[in-house]
């Protein structure tokens, strides 16, 4: 046996005795620190439940402060676009949701007559007398959009107008009923409620520290205690625990790390670790290179260099099984029989390549551009309803004036092009056959131009 191979068993002896010693101390300290853990259950408990108690009451006035808010949020939406959906949505939040009232039910639970409960009443007397003049002014939010009375809940039934604001206009009775939910009377009664809702987490918080304070003196000594029984367990361990994060360890996270990254392994560890990165990098590298290839020749047209057929078919099944509005565009070159057949196909070929650069140049790069056929073409366009079809007619109609220029020494063709939306009204079969059919429709009435499927 050579020296280093003597040199290694050594190390492994003495790093079995260091372990073997290791393991005996780690069972008296963990002794000791199971001893240290049982003498400090109970008051673990008390800081426990009173940390507990202080996420919840924090939450419970954060969700006060949050209700109140909505309301305000709620009331001056109504009174700037009059729309009856934010009014409903204001009383659902008072009479169903009641999030001011839960939050004060639970703070009550805990701090029931102390001073952050009565702080937190306090907010929530002034957010209910605050809803007296959101009343008011939805309710001349209604009378100016000309609603019938019965459409309105009972408690704007129940708002008497003062003799001045009934007399408004329907234009000044808007602008009254804005000025009620943004005046600064209104704003002040929004920063007492603000205030109050700070004054209770105050409360809170000092409730909480005087909970707290004789556990965490009690803790502050069992944590001194661990601390030195972590620190001589820590020395006894170190010295292995370097050894083996140093040669092992850390060379097994990078490795991982580079699998996640899909990169070479560096270069390090132990020899064993060393010959098994190097043989890794080098079928790696070789793999790349070939796996790029075949993936790109397997998903785009060998003309065109756009997606194929079958990269169309598996982009367009993700997208009809989403959610996401899209919208399915056929493109058929014009007469290019004739262009093949006059001009030649290696003419034919530059006139394909044309129309594939132009239309990646009028879509944008989200957008699914794929040759499907000889002289067909397809476009996903993603994120796109059908009240947007002009952006695809300003797109077809720059695409078609560029083709039909013939400033590249090619003869001028044109684009007849079938779109069908993903929220169209009543669909067919298939969004890619209702294209079709509007494509059908524009190839019959003179070609050159750009269809949307109608139903």
């Amino acid at each position: 046996m050579c020296d280093g191979e003597e040199r290694e068993m050594k190390r492994k002896v003495r790093i079995q005795r260091v372990s073997t010693w290791s393991i005996g101390v780690t069972v008296v300290v963990s002794l000791l620190f199971v001893l240290i853990s049982l003498m400090g259950e109970k008051e673990f408990h008390v800081l426990r439940q009173s940390t507990e108690q202080y996420i919840i009451c924090e939450k419970a006035a954060k969700q006060l402060q949050d209700g109140s808010d909505y309301l305000t949020e709620q009331v001056r939406l109504y009174t700037t676009t009059g729309e009856r959906k934010y009014r409903e949505l204001y009383f659902e939040e008072a009479k169903e949701t009641k999030r001011r009232e839960h939050a004060l039910e639970d703070l009550k639970t805990y701090f029931d007559g102390e001073d952050a409960f009565l702080a937190l009443q306090d907010a929530m007397d002034c957010s209910v007398n605050l809803m007296e003049t959101e009343y008011y002014s939805m309710r001349l939010e209604a009378e100016a959009n000309d609603e019938a009375e019965d459409m309105w809940p009972d408690e704007l039934k129940q708002v008497e107008l003062s003799a001045a604001d009934d007399a408004l206009d329907t234009g000044k009775k808007h602008t009254r009923a804005q000025e009620l939910v943004s005046d600064d009377t209104y704003q002040s009664a929004r920063t007492e409620i603000s205030a109050d809702v700070s004054k209770c987490m105050d409360g809170l918080i000092a409730q909480t520290r005087n909970s707290q304070g004789r556990a965490s003196t009690i803790f502050s000594d069992m944590y001194l205690k661990l601390e030195v029984g972590i620190a001589v367990l820590a020395v006894l361990m170190l010295a292995i625990c370097l050894i083996v994060r140093r040669l092992i360890v850390k060379p097994l996270v990078r490795y991982n790390e580079c699998i996640k990254q899909g990169v070479i392994f560096p270069v390090i560890g132990a020899a064993e670790l060393q010959n098994l990165a190097e043989t890794y990098n080098k079928v790696y590298l070789e793999n790349q290179e070939t796996q790029k290839l075949v993936r790109h020749e397997a998903e785009h047209d060998a003309l065109t260099d756009l997606l194929n057929r079958g990269s169309f078919e598996k982009v367009l099944k993700i997208y009809e099984n989403g959610d996401s509005p899209f919208a399915m565009i056929i493109v058929d070159v014009d007469i290019f029989k004739h262009v093949n057949d006059t001009y030649g196909h290696a003419t034919g070929d530059k006139i394909l390549q044309k129309v594939a650069h132009l239309l990646q140049s009028a879509f944008r790069s989200i957008d699914y551009v794929c040759r499907i056929g000889g002289d067909e073409f397809s476009i996903i366009m993603v994120e796109m309803t059908s009240d947007l079809q002009y952006t695809i007619e300003d797109k077809i109609k720059w695409v078609n004036e560029a083709l039909a220029s013939g400033d590249d020494e090619l003869p001028g063709v044109s684009l007849s092009v079938g779109v069908a939306f993903s929220d169209r009204k009543n669909p067919g079969d298939s969004i890619f056959k209702d294209a079709d059919k509007a494509l059908y429709h524009v190839k019959k009435h003179g070609k050159c131009g750009c269809g949307f499927y109608e139903g």
